[in-house]
C-alpha cells in the first residue's frame, strides 16, 4: 500500500549525501509515494537524486523544484534523461522560476519572461527527453536537429509546472502533469486553483491527465520543544510577509494579520512579525496541530486532489533526527486518516 504523499528535503546543509539517501530510503519504507529535492544553494538536485536512484526501489523521485534559467533546457534535458534511466521510470520534474534573490544574487539571472520560458522550455525537455530530434528557433532558443544520444528509455517523464499566479497556474493546466504550489488549502484550490487549471486545459490541443495539485506541506517535529513551534511560525512568516500569498492568506480567513505580518517584517522587525503567527494560523496553513485536526486536513487534501509533499522544519543541530521523526509521524498520521491506496 502506497500513501499518496510525498516528502522533500530543504535546507539541507546540515544533512550529507548520505543522511539524504537515508532519508530517501525511510520515506521508502514508510510507504510515501514520492521524494521531492529542492535546490537551492547546498547541493545540486540530479547529482543526489543519482545517488539515490541506486539505493532505492519503489519510491518516485524527481526535482521540487529546479529552476528554468540557470541551465538551457538542452542541458536539463540530459540531467533528466540521466536520472530517469538510473531510476528506471520512477523519475519526475517539477520545474519553476526559482526564488528572485537566488536567481538574481546567485546567478546574477532576472526573472524575465516566464510565461513564454516555461512554455517553450517544457516543449523542448519534453521532445528531448523522449528521443526525437529537435529543431527549436525563438527569441530565447536557438536550437538545430538536436537530439540525446541516451534519452530517458523506461517511461514518459512527468513534468510538473511550480505556480503561484494566476497566469502560470493556467498554463500548468494547459501543458504540465500536474500544477506544483505550496501555502495552500483545499477550499482556495476549489475555489481559485480548480477554475485556472481547467481554463488552461481548455487551451490545450490534447489535454494531459494533469488534475492532481502538489502542495508543499510544512511540517513541523514532534515535539514539546518551543523551537518546533517557532521553525513552523518562521516559514508561515515567510509567506505572510510577501503579498504574493495573500490572496491565499485572504481565503483562510487571515487576510489581515497577513498584512500586519508583512508591515512588520518590512519594518525590520523579523522577530516581532514571527510572534505575530498564532497557532490558530499555523493549523490553517500548515500540518500543526493535534492529531485529530492534521488527520482530517490529510483527508480534505485527499477528496479535493492534493497530493501533499511533507515539508519538515527541523531545529539547528537535530536536523537529520527531526527530518526522520517528522515524515515518521506524518505516515501514521495518513494512515489514521484512510488515505492509504
Amino acid at each position: 500500500m502506497t500513501l499518496p504523499m510525498g516528502v522533500t528535503i530543504s535546507d539541507h546543509y546540515e544533512m550529507t549525501i548520505q543522511d539524504m539517501v537515508e532519508y530517501a530510503q525511510l520515506a521508502e519504507e514508510l510507504g510515501y509515494d514520492g521524494f521531492w529535492l529542492t535546490e537551492d544553494n547546498t547541493k545540486d538536485a540530479f547529482v543526489v537524486l543519482g545517488v539515490i536512484a541506486g539505493q532505492t526501489k519503489r519510491i518516485r523521485l524527481g526535482t521540487g523544484i529546479v529552476n528554468i534559467y540557470s541551465r538551457t533546457p538542452t542541458t536539463l534535458a540530459l540531467s533528466a534523461s540521466t536520472v530517469a534511466n538510473a531510476a528506471k521510470g520512477r523519475f519526475f520534474l517539477a520545474l519553476g522560476t526559482g526564488g528572485v534573490g537566488f536567481m538574481t544574487r546567485g546567478h546574477g539571472i532576472k526573472i524575465e519572461k516566464p510565461l513564454q520560458r516555461m512554455r517553450e522550455y517544457v516543449s523542448i525537455i519534453r521532445r528531448l527527453i523522449a528521443g526525437e530530434r529537435v529543431s527549436h528557433d525563438s527569441e530565447l532558443f536557438h536550437i538545430e536537429q538536436f537530439h540525446l544520444r541516451q534519452p530517458a528509455k523506461d517511461a514518459e517523464v512527468p513534468i510538473y509546472v511550480s505556480a503561484l499566479n494566476e497566469k502560470m497556474t493556467q498554463l500548468a493546466g494547459e501543458i504540465g502533469d500536474g500544477v506544483y504550489m505550496n501555502f495552500i488549502w483545499d477550499r482556495y484550490v476549489k475555489d481559485v486553483v480548480r477554475p485556472r487549471l481547467e481554463a488552461g486545459r481548455a487551451r490545450a490541443a490534447q489535454p494531459r491527465d494533469n488534475r492532481t495539485i502538489y502542495t508543499l506541506a510544512i511540517a513541523p517535529v514532534q515535539s514539546d520543544d518551543p523551537a518546533a513551534f517557532e521553525r513552523v511560525q518562521r516559514r508561515v512568516t515567510f509567506y505572510c510577509a510577501s503579498e504574493h500569498y495573500h490572496r491565499v492568506c485572504e481565503a483562510g480567513g487571515f487576510l489581515k494579520e497577513a498584512q500586519r505580518i508583512k508591515e512588520t517584517w518590512e519594518g525590520g522587525d523579523q522577530e516581532g512579525a514571527t510572534a505575530m503567527v498564532t497557532p490558530q494560523m499555523a493549523e490553517a496553513f500548515t500540518l500543526y496541530g493535534p492529531r485529530e485536526r492534521v488527520e482530517l486536513k490529510l483527508r480534505r487534501y485527499a477528496d479535493a486532489g492534493i497530493y501533499p509533499v511533507v515539508y519538515p522544519v527541523p531545529r539547528h543541530g537535530r536536523t537529520k533526527r527531526d527530518y526522520l521523526d517528522a515524515i515518521t509521524y506524518m505516515a501514521d498520521y495518513a494512515r489514521g486518516a484512510g488515505i492509504e491506496r
